[in-house]
């Protein structure tokens, strides 16, 4: 028994220091990860897609897991009004400064797409995952650049 508490103190151990080794040192390493969430996202896998961001974004893994169902239980929603997903598409990246980056995807349907929003934030010299939201209202993504 005590050993069983000894390996699980340390496996413990490990996951936080590999959670805490997870580094996202430049724009395109944090593009890279939002097409792989974005590939989970397109099997409806929020869970596995989130999972990925875990390590890179400083919020309780609790509310990262409470997004995930959120997302679980209006995605049937979705997939009513939308039809069956079709694929994705990287639609435009937004920089603000040096401290901020934001990608957005389309998430494409039969009838209809959403947008996924990903939202990077540097306070020092790593990224991390700030924010990541989705929209069925597609105006944001048709306004006139300036």
């Amino acid at each position: 028994m005590r050993a069983m508490r000894a390996l699980i103190v340390v496996l413990m151990i490990v996951a936080a220091q590999s959670a805490s080794a997870a580094s996202l040192k430049d724009i395109s390493e944090t593009k890279s990860l939002s097409n792989k969430i974005m590939q989970h996202f397109l099997k409806a896998e929020f869970v596995e897609g989130l999972n990925i961001a875990k390590a890179y974004w400083p919020l309780p893994p609790v509310e990262i897991d409470g997004l995930a169902n959120k997302i679980n239980t209006q995605w049937s929603m979705v997939q009513q009004r939308f039809g069956k997903p079709t694929g994705i598409e990287f639609i435009k990246e937004e920089i603000l400064g040096k401290s901020f980056v934001r990608f957005y995807y389309l998430h494409k349907f039969e009838n209809h797409a959403i947008y996924w929003k990903f939202t990077y934030y540097k306070p020092k010299n790593e990224w991390k995952v700030n924010s990541i939201t989705f929209r069925d209202n597609l105006e944001i993504l048709f306004v006139p650049k300036e």
